[in-house]
């Protein structure tokens, strides 16, 4: 009689640890969708070299961190002459230029008002490691980049070909 008291006991110690135990192996959910914002003012005075221009313009964007996903917006009025070209670049800082890593004239699917002095941009770009921006700069690197605050908007006009107004992208 003892024997399977200790008997019973033993299994019903066992089916406890085990119901205890399963619920330890419950499937992880899936990750949390961080949203990242990140926004730049642009005008003449933060071109390097700064210009007079009069034109100004506001970029924002956002990463969700789960997927990678990189939506941007931006509207710019003012210009002294008809955009001809529209780019993230990187990496600098405020006073440095650098080489383009998006470029709003190209990226498929991207709208951009092209010849005109004001005007809006649309565009989004999945920054993966496998996702290859430039020859030297693939999805993460600039992921890393717009965390570091190493990236400018620049929009490039007729008349400034070297870029009518800019600014330094920054995490908000």
């Amino acid at each position: 009689m003892q024997k399977r008291l200790y008997m019973l006991a033993a299994v019903a110690v066992s089916v406890f640890v085990a119901g205890a135990c399963a619920d330890d192996f419950v499937e992880p959910p899936a990750p949390i969708s961080k949203i990242v914002t990140f926004k730049a003012t642009m005008n003449g005075a933060s071109e390097n070299p700064a210009n007079s221009t009069t034109g100004t313009g506001s970029f924002t964007a956002t990463l969700d961190t789960s997927t990678n996903v990189f939506v941007y917006d931006f509207t710019f009025t003012g210009l002294t002459s008809n955009v001809n070209n529209g780019h993230i670049h990187g990496p600098a800082v405020a006073t440095a230029n650098s080489g383009t890593t998006i470029n709003f004239n190209t990226l498929a699917g991207a709208q951009f008002s092209f010849g005109a002095t004001n005007g809006t941009g649309h565009g989004t770009v999945v920054l993966s490691p496998t996702t290859q921006i430039t020859a030297t700069v693939n999805g993460d690197s600039l992921k890393k980049l717009l965390f570091a605050g190493l990236t400018y908007v620049n929009i490039h006009t007729v008349n400034n070909p070297g870029g009518e107004i800019r600014g330094q992208i920054t995490k908000q």
